[in-house]
C-alpha cells in the first residue's frame, strides 16, 4: 500500500511549482491547485487500493464458496471515483493523453496562445457540465420541498432515493464525486490560464 502511495503522490510534481514574480491571488490559486492535486493524489492511490482489496477477497471468498456478492458493486463505483479523481489530477498535472504535432510546429507565441485557448475551452465544458449536475442535484428543489419524497414525486428525479443493489446504501453518496470533480478540476484549469496570462510558468500546451 505504501509503494502505491508514494508512486501516486511522489511520481509527478504538479504543474505549478514556481511563483516568483507571480501576483498574489495567482500565487494563492496555484498554491490551493498544487495542494488538491497532492490530496488527489493520496485519495487516487487509496481508492486503488481498496479496489485491489475488494476483488482479492472477492476471490477469496468465491473460493471458499461463500462469495461476498456486495464487493463487485462497491468495485464498480469505487473506479468510478479513481476515474474523476485521476481526472481532476490529470488536469493539474497536464498528463492527460494529448496529440502536441500542431504545439510543437508553432513559435512559442503561438504555443502560448494555442494553451490558453485550450483552458478557455475546458472552462466552458467544464461550466456546462456544472450546470448539467446543478439541474440534475437540483439543491434548491430539494430544500424547497416538504421531504425527499414529495421531491421526487413532483419533479421524477429519483438521485436521492435510487439504492444500491447490494450495499444498502443510496447511489446519490457515489455521485458526489461528479460535483466534487466539476469543482476541483476548474481550480485546477483556472490556476493554469492564470499562471499562462500572468506569465508565472513555463507555457506548455
Amino acid at each position: 500500500m505504501t509503494k502505491i502511495l508514494e508512486e501516486a503522490g511522489a511520481s509527478q510534481s504538479p504543474l505549478h511549482t514556481g511563483t516568483r514574480g507571480v501576483p498574489g491571488p495567482v500565487a494563492c490559486l496555484q498554491t490551493l491547485s498544487n495542494r488538491i492535486a497532492g490530496v488527489e493524489a493520496w485519495a487516487a492511490g487509496l481508492t486503488v487500493f481498496g479496489i485491489f482489496c475488494l476483488l482479492l477477497g472477492n476471490v477469496v471468498s468465491r473460493s471458499l464458496g461463500n462469495p461476498l456478492i456486495w464487493t463487485d458493486e462497491l468495485a464498480v463505483f469505487l473506479m468510478a471515483w479513481a476515474a474523476f479523481i485521476g481526472a481532476s489530477l490529470g488536469l493539474a498535472r497536464r498528463q492527460h493523453i494529448a496529440i502536441t504535432l500542431l504545439p510543437d510546429a508553432l513559435r512559442p507565441a503561438a504555443r502560448r496562445q494555442l494553451a490558453i485557448l485550450v483552458d478557455v475551452a475546458l472552462l466552458v465544458f467544464l461550466a456546462v457540465l456544472s450546470v448539467q449536475i446543478w439541474r440534475w442535484f437540483d439543491p434548491v428543489g430539494v430544500l424547497q420541498a416538504p421531504s425527499i419524497e414529495d421531491f421526487t414525486s413532483s419533479t421524477f428525479n429519483f438521485i436521492y432515493q435510487e439504492p444500491t443493489v447490494t450495499l444498502g446504501m443510496h447511489k446519490v453518496w457515489f455521485w458526489l464525486v461528479m460535483p466534487i470533480f466539476c469543482v476541483t478540476a476548474t481550480i485546477h484549469v483556472l490556476a493554469s490560464l492564470a499562471g499562462r496570462l500572468t506569465g508565472g510558468e513555463e507555457m506548455a500546451a
